[in-house]
């Protein structure tokens, strides 16, 4: 009869363990200060803490359509980039949604990317819109498999008002 009793038991923990959500809102809370880390790398020029969170299989989509397959990959823009003297991200978040299984997330975000063009030496931003996804194995670390980068069109020019 203990027998039965402890399998019960143990039966009801598990039972009680698959049914535990995590918070899809304090998921997308921590993938954002997570998303902070990175940015602070990029900042300070800390190619090995940008591409730490990128997996080994992430892809990033670069505005022009252009695919960056792999984390070394990865790691080699940024590389590049960081080399640029006018290279600077401002990214304002505009949402987010995670599972509740505490496995996905996805940010979306506006983004200033700042270069320097090639042909006239002075800077230039190009505003885009985000979407990453992030993903976590159990007891592991939220990882970038994906990034997707869309520039917006500028807007139109306004025309002239009618006298």
């Amino acid at each position: 009869m203990a027998r039965n009793g402890l399998a019960v038991v143990a039966g009801a923990l598990l039972l009680a363990s698959c049914g535990s959500a995590a918070d899809p809102a304090a998921v997308v809370e921590t993938v954002r200060l997570t998303e902070q880390s990175q940015l602070q790398s990029i900042e300070s020029g800390d190619v090995v803490g940008i591409a730490r969170l990128y997996a080994d299989d992430a892809v990033l989509v670069k505005p022009d359509g252009s695919i960056l397959r792999g984390g070394a990959e990865i790691a080699d823009e940024y590389a590049t980039l960081l080399a640029d003297p006018n290279f600077a991200l401002t990214i304002e978040p505009t949402g987010g949604w995670a599972s509740e299984a505490d496995d996905v997330a996805v940010l979306t975000s506006e983004v200033d990317f700042t270069t320097t063009d090639p042909e006239s030496g002075e800077p230039v931003t190009l505003d885009m819109h985000s979407q990453t996804v992030w993903t976590k194995a159990s007891g592991g670390s939220w990882m970038i498999r994906s990034a997707y980068n869309v520039a917006v069109p500028p807007a139109p020019a306004a025309e002239p008002a009618a006298e």
